[in-house]
C-alpha cells in the first residue's frame, strides 16, 4: 500500500512539472495530419440539446457500430463529433449516463482506426452566443467545469482521441441593418479567456492529456478572421506543437443561400461545370471558386501550418439544391462534387484537414454522404461527392450512381404549386389567404423559413401586400411577417421565425395576400424550415391545385383538397359563407385545365347537425374534343377536416363523414403509388381508420367517399 501511495503521488509530481519524457509520449498535431485524411461529421445527433430531444430529437438515431463501420468503408479517416455538454450538466457536472454514451460512440469510431474530433458544439448557445465581456465570468466557470469533467474522463485514451475547444464561437451575433455586430480584438480576448482556461484543464488532468492535441476555433470559424486567433493564440502548457486551429467552410452564395438578393444570385453551378448562365456561376475569384479556395486556404498555411500548428476545416460542405430539374439539376451535382473534389485537393496540398458537413437528411438542400434515416442501412447517397474526395487521396472510386435516379424523377415532375387566383373589388382591400395546418409543431431548432413563391399581380390602380404567417400556441398567436415578393417570377422569400410567440407549437401557416383593386395569381412551391446547424426540413411541397372566386368573393384554397382529378370536383364545404351564395371555381391539375360553373347554395349548419344542406348542382365540363358532357357534382360527403398520429410504422387517420358510405382511405407515394390503403363503411360523423406501412418519408393520406377527396401531407419515420 505504501509503495503504490508513493507511486502515484510520484506520478502526479511529474505530471504538475510538465516533465518533457512525458510530454512526449503523444505525437505532436502536425504528425497526425496524413493519417487523418479526410473526414466526416455526425452531425444533428449528439449535439442536439438535452431540451430538444437529445441524440434523437433532430431525425437520425443513435450512431451505432454499423454506422461507424460504413463511414470507415466509405474512405473517411476523421470523424467529428459535435456534442451537447451544457445541457446534460448538473451540479456542475457532466450526467453521468449522457458522458457513457459518447463515450460508446468513440469507443466504436477509434475501435475502426478512425481519428476523433470531440467538440463542444452550440447546444443553446451557452459559449458560442455569449462572447461578450458581461457574459465571460459565466461562460469561463462553465467551460472550465465541463473540460475539467471531459478531461478527467478520457486521460489514458492515445492520440485517435483530439479536444475541439469550442464550435462556431460569435456565428450568431446580432445583425443591424445588414451588418453583423463586429468581432474585434477586444472579443478575441475574451474568446482567448475562454480557449485557455479550456486547455489548462485539459494539461492539468494528466495521463495522455498531458500531450493530446486540442483544437482552437477562429471567431465564427471564418477563415477571413484567421488574423484575430493568430494574434492572440492560446499559449499551451505543454509547449508548442500539440495544437490545432480550427476553420468552417461554407462559400455563402454555392453553399448555403436560399434565396436571391440584390446583391447577388444562388450559384447553382461552378467553374467550368455549368449551363452557361454566368450569374449563377461560382467562378472568376468568387467566394468558393478554384482561385478563391486557393487564397482562402493559403491564407492558413501561411498563418498556422507554416508554423506548426495544422488546421481542421471542421465543416464543409454546399447544399443539394433539388428543386432544379433535368439538365440543371444534373450540373448541378456534378458540379458541387467537383466543388468537394478540388477543396480536398487544395487542404491536401496545404496540410490541412477536410471534414464534411453530414446530417442524415435526404431532402431539398441536404449536404448527405451516408444514409442514417430514410433507410437505416448506412448506404451511399452521393457517390459523386465520396468519389471526387476519394479520388484526391488516391484512393479508387466506388461503384456507384447517386444522380441519374434524382435527374430522372426531377424531369417526369409535373407543376407542383398550390395557386390562389385572386380578384379583389376596387372600392376596398381584400384578404387572400393559404392555409396550410403543419405536422411539425416544435419549430425551436428552426431559424428561418424559405417560402418558393410566385406572384402575378397587375391593375391599373392597386396594390397588394405578401406576409408569412405562424399561428401558434393554444390562443393560436397570430405573428405577421412581410415578405418581398417578385412580381411576375419565381422568388425564394427568407422568413425569419424568431418572433413566434410559441416556437414549440406551431398550429397553422398562412400565406396571406392583402390587395386593392388587383387581379393576379399567387403560386407556392414550396415551404422549407432552415434548421440552426444547417440543413431543412420540408415543410409542405405542393400538387397543383386552382380556385378562383368572384370578384366580390375572396378566395378559399383549403388545403385538404390536393391534386384534384382531370374527371372529378371535389367540393369544398368551407367557404366561410353565413348564408346562400354561387360560387363560381376554375381548377387545374397537372397542367390539365377545366372549368367549371358549381353553384351551390349553403345554409349553415343547426347547432346540432353535422351536415350540409343538399347541394343544387349544375355542371358543364367541356372534354378534351370540345363536347359537352353533364356530370353530376356529388353534395359534400366529407367535412374538409383530417387528423392524423403516426406510430411505430402505423398512421391512423381520424375524419368526419356528413353521410354515411364506403369510404377509401389510402396512402400515396411522391409518385402517386398506392403504399398501403384500406375501404371501410363510414358512418355519419367521426371515424377512425389505421394503416400499418413501412415506407419511410413523404406521403399523401388520401380519403375519398364518392366523388369527394381529402389529401393531407403525411411524414413517415
Amino acid at each position: 500500500m505504501n509503495i503504490l501511495k508513493m507511486t502515484t503521488a510520484f506520478g502526479l509530481a511529474i505530471v504538475a512539472s510538465g516533465s518533457m519524457a512525458l510530454a512526449a509520449d503523444l505525437p505532436k498535431a502536425s504528425a497526425l495530419v496524413s493519417k487523418m485524411g479526410f473526414g466526416f461529421n455526425i452531425g444533428n445527433t449528439l449535439e442536439v440539446p438535452a431540451n430538444q430531444g437529445g441524440p434523437t430529437g433532430w431525425g437520425n438515431p443513435l450512431p451505432s457500430q454499423a454506422y461507424v463501420d460504413s463511414i470507415k468503408a466509405a474512405g473517411f479517416s476523421t470523424v467529428r463529433l459535435p456534442t451537447a455538454w451544457y445541457s446534460h450538466v448538473s451540479d456542475g457536472k457532466v450526467s453521468k449516463g449522457w458522458i457513457d454514451t459518447v463515450q460508446t460512440v468513440v469507443d466504436m469510431c477509434i475501435k475502426d482506426g478512425l481519428y476523433v474530433v470531440l467538440n463542444s458544439h452550440w447546444d443553446t448557445g451557452w459559449l458560442e452566443d455569449k462572447v461578450f465581456p458581461a457574459d465571460s465570468a459565466t461562460v469561463i466557470k462553465n467551460q472550465k467545469a465541463i473540460w475539467g469533467h471531459l478531461a478527467s474522463r478520457f486521460k489514458d485514451y492515445d492520440e485517435h482521441l483530439i479536444f475541439a475547444s469550442a464550435n462556431e464561437p460569435g456565428v450568431n451575433d446580432p445583425w443591424n441593418g445588414g451588418v453583423q455586430q463586429a468581432f474585434d480584438a477586444k472579443r478575441m480576448q475574451i474568446l482567448q479567456r475562454y480557449h485557455q482556461v479550456m486547455i489548462d484543464e485539459v494539461r492539468k488532468s494528466g495521463g495522455n492529456n498531458a500531450t493530446r492535441t486540442v483544437v482552437f476555433q477562429m471567431p465564427r470559424t471564418e477563415i477571413d478572421k484567421y488574423e484575430l486567433l493568430s494574434q492572440y493564440y492560446p499559449k499551451d502548457p505543454a509547449g508548442d506543437g500539440y495544437t490545432m486551429a480550427e476553420a468552417h467552410f461554407y462559400p455563402y452564395q454555392f453553399s448555403l443561400m436560399k434565396a436571391d438578393e440584390d446583391w447577388g444570385k444562388m450559384f447553382y453551378f461552378w467553374e467550368d461545370v455549368t449551363t452557361g448562365d454566368a450569374s449563377r456561376t461560382c467562378a472568376n475569384g468568387a467566394l468558393g471558386s478554384k482561385q478563391s479556395i486557393e487564397t482562402q486556404f493559403g491564407k492558413l498555411k501561411t498563418a498556422f501550418v507554416n508554423k506548426g500548428i495544422p488546421v481542421i476545416i471542421g465543416e464543409m460542405g454546399a447544399q443539394k439544391r433539388l428543386t432544379l430539374e433535368g439538365q440543371d439539376l444534373e450540373k448541378h451535382l456534378l458540379a458541387r462534387a467537383a466543388w468537394y473534389g478540388y477543396v480536398a485537393k487544395i487542404a491536401k496540398a496545404d496540410g490541412i484537414v477536410p471534414i464534411i458537413w453530414d446530417t442524415g437528411a435526404e431532402d431539398n438542400l441536404n449536404m448527405t454522404v451516408i444514409r442514417r434515416q430514410k433507410n437505416v442501412d448506412y448506404t451511399i447517397l452521393d457517390y459523386e461527392v465520396l468519389n471526387a474526395m476519394r479520388q484526391e487521396y488516391g484512393m479508387s472510386a466506388l461503384n456507384g450512381n447517386s444522380i441519374s435516379a434524382l435527374v430522372e424523377a426531377s424531369s417526369s415532375t409535373v407543376n407542383k404549386s398550390s395557386i390562389a387566383i385572386f380578384k379583389s373589388p376596387s372600392s376596398a382591400s381584400a384578404n387572400t389567404p393559404l392555409r396550410i395546418n403543419t405536422n411539425i409543431k416544435d419549430w425551436s431548432q428552426y431559424e428561418t423559413a424559405t417560402v418558393r413563391i410566385y406572384s402575378d399581380m397587375s391593375a391599373a390602380d392597386g396594390w397588394a401586400k405578401a406576409s408569412f404567417v405562424t399561428m401558434s400556441g393554444s390562443k393560436w398567436d397570430w405573428v405577421e411577417e412581410p415578405m418581398t415578393v417578385s412580381n411576375g417570377a419565381w422568388s425564394s422569400v427568407n422568413v425569419p421565425l424568431s418572433s413566434i410567440t410559441t416556437i414549440s407549437e406551431v398550429n397553422a401557416v398562412v400565406i396571406f395576400i392583402n390587395a386593392k383593386g388587383m387581379t393576379g395569381k399567387l403560386a407556392v412551391d414550396y415551404i422549407l424550415l432552415n434548421k440552426k446547424g444547417g440543413g431543412a426540413d420540408t415543410l409542405e411541397s405542393f400538387k397543383t391545385t386552382v380556385f378562383e372566386c368572384g370578384p366580390d368573393d375572396g378566395v378559399v384554397v383549403p388545403d385538404e383538397l390536393g391534386n384534384i382529378e382531370t374527371d372529378k370536383v371535389a367540393a369544398a364545404t368551407s367557404i366561410g359563407a353565413t348564408g346562400g351564395k354561387t360560387v363560381n371555381y376554375v381548377f387545374k391539375a397537372n397542367n390539365y385545365t377545366d372549368n367549371y360553373t358549381y353553384s351551390e347554395s349553403i345554409t349553415p349548419a343547426s347547432s346540432n347537425s353535422n351536415s350540409a344542406a343538399p347541394a343544387s348542382n349544375n355542371s358543364s365540363k367541356p372534354n378534351s374534343n370540345g363536347s359537352n358532357n353533364s356530370d353530376a357534382i356529388a353534395a359534400p360527403a366529407i367535412a374538409q377536416s383530417v387528423h392524423f398520429t403516426v406510430d411505430r410504422g402505423a398512421i391512423t387517420a381520424t375524419f368526419n363523414a356528413l353521410i354515411a358510405g364506403r369510404t377509401t382511405v389510402s396512402l400515396t407515394n411522391s409518385l402517386g403509388q398506392v403504399i398501403a390503403s384500406k375501404n371501410v363503411n363510414a358512418t355519419r360523423g367521426t371515424n377512425s381508420v389505421s394503416l400499418e406501412t413501412s415506407y419511410q418519408g413523404t406521403a399523401f393520406l388520401v380519403i375519398r367517399q364518392g366523388s369527394q377527396k381529402m389529401v393531407k401531407t403525411v411524414r413517415l419515420k
